[in-house]
């Protein structure tokens, strides 16, 4: 058994203790290879550095105390949320995967289902809506384009530069894409645009067209 290194005594004299008498003689520690020992944090370190990282972010009641998640509603005029729109309208497309001439699948073709969980998890940032059937007889008609999705509801600035808040689980919105028509039920965007457009769904989607 060599003679063991400075800082490894007391480690080689642990292992020794372990080995059946006969094989003592065998044990020979390398310091190499037990660099990695050295300075090993420990999993409470790991989860302060994880906390501390987590932390950096804003919490959603920071968020809303300090007005990020609201609009003025009558310092902006529907001339600027025009190139908006033009930008969704090519994003719509390569989402939908769309080409010219496409129409919309009807309920008993193959690509049904799935053309509607992407008109699901699609963002609506920038589209032009209009609510054409709601629980609320006021808000029936309401049209603009979306510059705001919430979980709850929709903000749509209208042509009078007027912006309107409209529940989505208590409307059906009409859209335009092209030559395309979609009739688009509220009551399936109840949830975070983000957490929408990475959401896993199972079930089958009632007509969404």
């Amino acid at each position: 058994m060599e003679q063991p290194q400075h800082g490894t005594a007391p480690l080689q004299e642990y292992l020794t203790d372990l080995v059946i008498p006969h094989q003592r003689c065998n044990v020979n520690i390398i310091p190499d290879h037990i660099t990695m020992l050295h300075g090993t944090k420990s999993k409470k370190q790991n989860s302060k550095k994880r906390r501390a990282h987590k932390s950096q972010t804003l919490s959603r009641r920071e968020y809303a105390s300090l007005g990020l998640n609201t609009l003025p509603t009558r310092q902006m005029s529907y001339e600027q949320a025009l190139p908006l729109h033009k930008l969704w309208r090519g994003y719509i497309r390569e989402h939908l995967n769309l080409k010219e001439g496409d129409q919309v699948p009807q309920i008993h073709e193959p690509r049904y289902e799935e053309f509607s969980k992407l008109l699901v998890k699609m963002d609506f940032h920038g589209a032009k809506l209009k609510v054409i059937q709601s629980k609320c007889e006021t808000l029936v008609g309401i049209a603009g384009i979306c510059v705001m999705d919430t979980k709850n509801v929709l903000k749509l600035l209208g042509t009078d530069h007027r912006l309107r808040t409209v529940p989505k689980s208590e409307c059906v919105f009409g859209m335009h894409v092209g030559n395309m028509e979609f009739t688009i039920f509220g009551q399936h965007l109840n949830i975070r645009p983000a957490e929408r457009s990475v959401k896993k769904i199972k079930g089958f989607i009632e007509p969404f067209m």
